[in-house]
């Protein structure tokens, strides 16, 4: 989500970032516990790269202009300030400049403990100096797999989600304070969350892709041309290795970023859904490393399907033995608000003929903050990898209007029947 931030605080607020240019790619290198068992992976825990991402206050504008984002996690807390906030214990995993700590002393918490990894940490005290509650809220530095609290807590809330809901893995984190710090009355802020897909159909965004690929090809070629001319050094033998790179980096890497409505070929109510977790009792399993067989509904049907279209949403409602008094939603799918995590959109080439697909999601070997996501479908198998950068959807639907209205939590956009 770093470059996101970082898009975003740097004025991009349409969500686009140029995409990498096939002469860039010429020059740079290609970036390619069981339930109620606490136990860390030590291989598995947040890293100090990831923790760089957040470091700066610069990082975290993008999150704070998001105000769907904020919306829901400021009603979500006042809200429901009297049945699990007022005199309770709350503990925030990965507080960042403290805005989720400081609504939860707003709305009458005893004790906040707040913790963060980054070095943005040092802010989080500031900031709840500044709001008053130095004697309320506790700020706790460093990991949370790390760190010891001295009680037990009532209420868990966190930011935790990321592109494609899982990519950043910050949720195993929660987990982990979930089994080892929540009371078995807590509740859990957010306590639900899914993760759908759906088709597209962008021709204009389908043509550049195919652009990307061509022009990538063309472009080593009159190089190799020149290098070979000029220095006796042949990189044509190169060549299909070069292609390869260019039609992985279009066709599979996650092209991260808003997705106008303009551009589904689904219904809302027609949508996938691949994940739904409840936040109190899902164990670490049902998180990564699962596998589904999954139906595409299309508004085309007999159409094959060019790419599909993912997002998650979450919902803030309390436990079954504590229910919230206002259920609050958080949706980030095409057909509502823009939010700072956008959508995520995979290519199909060859195109899906069908609508059945078998889908796996786990985390990246590489770096497990990413996530590897791998659809098989009519005889071909194609990786994705779905990563920090944020390319953005540049089909010519990206000039469209986007909603404005939230969706009121009854499943449908506001207006949509």
């Amino acid at each position: 989500r770093c470059m996101l931030r970082s898009a975003i605080a740097r004025g991009t607020a349409a969500g686009l970032l140029p995409h990498r240019s096939p002469l860039l790619l010429l020059l740079l290198p290609h970036a390619m516990g069981e339930l109620n068992k606490p136990v860390v992976d030590p291989t598995k825990l947040v890293t100090d790269e990831y923790l760089s991402e957040y470091n700066a206050l610069y990082d975290h504008v993008g999150m704070l202009r998001d105000m769907e984002r904020m919306r829901a996690y400021h009603d979500a807390i006042k809200n429901n300030a009297e049945v699990h906030f007022k005199g309770k214990v709350v503990l925030d995993v990965g507080s960042g400049t403290g805005v989720l700590a400081i609504w939860a002393a707003q709305a009458g918490a005893a004790r906040v403990y707040a913790v963060e990894g980054s070095s943005v940490g040092e802010h989080t005290a500031t900031m709840v100096n500044a709001h008053g509650y130095s004697e309320v809220v506790k700020v706790l530095r460093g990991r949370m797999e790390d760190l010891q609290l001295p009680e037990k807590v009532d209420v868990i809330v966190s930011e935790w989600m990321g592109y494609f809901l899982l990519r950043e893995s910050m949720v195993s984190s929660v987990l982990f304070a979930r089994e080892k710090w929540l009371k078995p009355s807590g509740v859990m802020y957010p306590s639900e969350a899914r993760l759908f897909v759906a088709p597209l159909s962008s021709p204009s965004f389908f043509a550049r892709r195919q652009a990307d690929v061509r022009n990538g090809k063309e472009e080593w070629d009159t190089l190799s041309a020149e290098l070979r001319e000029r220095f006796s050094i042949d990189f044509f033998a190169l060549r299909d290795a070069m292609r390869k790179e260019h039609f992985e980096y279009a066709y599979r890497q996650a092209w991260q970023g808003p997705v106008p409505e303009a551009a589904m070929d689904a219904v809302r109510a027609d949508a996938t859904l691949l994940l739904q977790v409840d936040m109190h009792t899902s164990p670490a399993s049902d998180f990564f490393g699962w596998s589904r067989d999954v139906e595409l509904k299309s508004r085309r049907p007999g159409v094959p399907i060019d790419a599909i279209c993912g997002w998650f949403d979450t919902r803030f409602c309390g436990s079954n033995a504590s229910p919230a008094q206002s259920c609050v939603e958080l949706d980030t799918s095409p057909y509502s608000p823009r939010t700072h995590w956008g959508q995520t959109v995979l290519v199909l080439s060859p195109p899906l003929a069908g609508t059945k697909v078998s889908v796996r999601l786990e985390q990246s070997k590489r770096n497990h903050h990413d996530l590897n996501f791998t659809m098989n479908y009519e005889g071909v198998s194609a990786a994705y990898e779905i990563g920090a950068d944020f390319r953005g959807f540049d089909g010519d639907e990206a000039n469209y209007p986007y909603p404005t209205e939230y969706d009121d939590g009854d499943g449908y956009a506001d207006g949509e029947q």
